[in-house]
């Protein structure tokens, strides 16, 4: 509707801003007395002024939500761009010696989605999305926001899917400390916040330090952010410190995300696969 109105008053406005200018001067034409010409004067030029502000100011809602998906998408891009800025320092220092390191590729297409549906009280959370397989959409692919990661799709339809969020039992991703490149794996034991697993106590791990996707996973591309450790406890029995991590993302907030069109390398996934089935 807004849309239409729009369109009209585009299309109109110099036709209704003659029109209101005519009826004016016939209303003024008409009118002997010195006070009502006035005051006739008076509304004729809020009129007019009127007339252009909405005639001025209605094309431009049509675009707002069109733009702000490219906004967010940017803003996206720039926060992984900044990561990545991030890793390649500490990447350069690490290797600085050592020649002919593979480039990077990171020109990732981004398929923006609204969340429809939500469930955040069960072990077995997701967000339904509406973007589906015509849509380009894959079960495994990841999903993101502005700050950061959200989960993997793991249920596709032609125009909705369904996606498992970090809080979710059977979620798992391969993570790893940004400052100490240290490694680990990232689960959702309950409550409010995640835990990163099989990190040694013997490991340089601080309050603080942002946890981020690594390089080994075959889902999640390298260097989206996941949150910041807020929790460590060497105390606990076994070889093995327990980590908390406070999730970037507010999910009871989530409202719109993007899909990453990131797929896994196959050749990659065989090899592993063949070689951990012996």
């Amino acid at each position: 509707m807004l849309k239409i109105l729009s369109q009209i008053t585009q299309n109109f406005k110099e036709y209704l801003t003659f029109s209101i200018l005519v009826l004016i001067s016939l209303i003024l034409l008409f009118s002997g007395n010195s006070s009502k010409t006035h005051l006739v004067t008076q509304i004729a030029v809020e009129l007019v002024g009127f007339t252009k502000y909405i005639t001025g100011i209605l094309p431009s809602f049509r675009d707002l939500r069109t733009e702000n998906k490219e906004l967010r998408k940017t803003n996206i891009v720039l926060l992984n761009e900044l990561n990545q800025l991030r890793e390649e320092k500490l990447e350069n220092i690490r290797l600085r010696k050592l020649l002919g390191f593979k480039e990077r590729q990171n020109n990732y297409e981004f398929i923006p989605a609204d969340v429809v549906g939500k469930t955040l009280i069960s072990p077995y959370n997701y967000i339904v999305l509406n973007a589906g397989s015509d849509d380009g959409i894959e079960v495994n692919m990841p999903v993101v926001c502005e700050s950061g990661v959200v989960g993997k799709i793991m249920r596709v339809g032609k125009n909705y899917s369904l996606a498992m969020i970090l809080f979710h039992k059977d979620f798992r991703a391969s993570v790893k400390i940004q400052r100490t490149r240290v490694d680990g794996i990232l689960v959702w034991e309950g409550g409010e916040y995640l835990s990163v697993t099989n990190v040694s106590k013997t490991m340089d791990v601080e309050l603080g330090d942002v946890v981020i996707t690594s390089g080994y996973s075959t889902i999640f591309p390298p260097g989206f952010e996941i949150g910041v450790v807020v929790e460590i406890d060497n105390s606990v029995p076994g070889l093995f410190k327990a980590i908390k991590v406070k999730p970037s993302v507010n999910f009871t907030k989530l409202e719109e995300v993007f899909i990453i069109k990131y797929k896994s390398d196959l050749e990659r996934e065989e090899i592993e696969q063949s070689e951990f089935g012996k």
